[in-house]
């Protein structure tokens, strides 16, 4: 054999011919399921995680958005909420007929995926991608981590974000992120992503809730604490009218310390406990109001969407 000849040959077809044709196929398998979105402010992929379901990192504080499905042809989505501590946003598209794709078993190491995504073209995208790290939690913002993550050997790129991470079947092993850790770009498993979407549209949404301030973190000098070790709080700066905090007694000045338990640092913090089931529930929040600790009780509403 001519030392140029350097692949082997298997059945008469060489392995560099066989793994393309393998990864073709798998890529084929997986496209249906990889849409486009297009939020407000840019557009990204998202993948079918579930009847009509798209889990996508496309960010839009509307009520609906595009979906490009193949070709030409778009569907509104109507948005159901944001998974914060991802970065996800998960949208319901009726008569979406576009399959799920399978989540796969978690990889390890040095295995070989494919990153598949679409282009501004509304074009099917793909790339080899080795597996780096798995491995978590990360920290997505001082309250917020996703329990596992998978890095790809892959630097961020847009038409790849919101796409999916497959195997060689197919199957889904995570949703790309435009997240980057030292050159590796980040993966949500779909053993978690899925799994959140889903519990999210069964519920009827992530819903994020509202009390009508406007704060800034500070530090409570020692006789401000109320025998507390936490070193900060949230200073409130404004308090809208007619809002759930006008109604449950919030002044401006006070400084939040607590909600329902649990200690608020910082507006993030505050953020995150007002997700989800807190939405027309009525919570005590403890605030440093002079040198003084005072309890009020607040009915949490829907935050307003933002307009125009």
């Amino acid at each position: 054999m001519r030392a140029r000849q350097v692949m082997a040959t298997v059945g008469g077809m060489n392995t560099w011919t066989s793994l393309s044709n393998e990864i073709e196929a798998a890529v084929e398998n997986a496209a249906p399921s990889i849409v486009q979105v297009h939020g407000r402010r840019r557009m990204t992929a998202g993948v079918v995680v579930g009847d009509n379901l798209i889990a996508t990192p496309a960010a839009t504080d509307e009520d609906t958005v595009a979906v490009l499905i193949g070709g030409q042809q778009t569907a509104e989505g109507a948005v159901l909420g944001r998974l914060g501590n991802m970065g996800l946003t998960i949208v319901r598209v009726d008569g979406l007929n576009r399959p799920a794709l399978a989540p796969a078993a978690e990889p390890r190491p040095g295995h070989l995926a494919v990153a598949v995504g679409r282009t501004w073209s509304g074009g099917v995208m793909a790339t080899l991608a080795p597996i780096a790290v798995v491995g978590g939690p990360l920290r997505t913002g001082r309250t917020g981590s996703i329990d596992r993550v998978i890095r790809i050997q892959q630097s961020p790129h847009g038409a790849l974000n919101g796409g999916a991470l497959i195997n060689a079947a197919g199957q889904a092993l995570g949703i790309i992120t435009s997240l980057a850790i030292r050159g590796t770009t980040v993966v949500i498993p779909a053993s978690i992503a899925f799994a959140a979407a889903t519990k999210a549209a069964s519920e009827g949404g992530i819903k994020q809730g509202f009390l009508g301030v406007s704060s800034l973190p500070v530090q409570l000098p020692d006789r401000q604490r109320d025998g507390r070790s936490q070193q900060s709080g949230l200073l409130i700066s404004h308090v809208a009218a007619n809002s759930p905090a006008e109604h449950g007694g919030l002044l401006v000045g006070d400084v939040i310390v607590a909600f329902a338990g649990d200690a608020i640092e910082d507006p993030e913090s505050l953020v995150t406990r007002l997700r989800g089931n807190k939405v027309g529930a009525t919570v005590p929040i403890r605030v440093i109001r002079g040198a003084n600790a005072v309890d009020v009780s607040v009915t949490v509403s829907e935050r307003p969407k933002i307009r125009g």
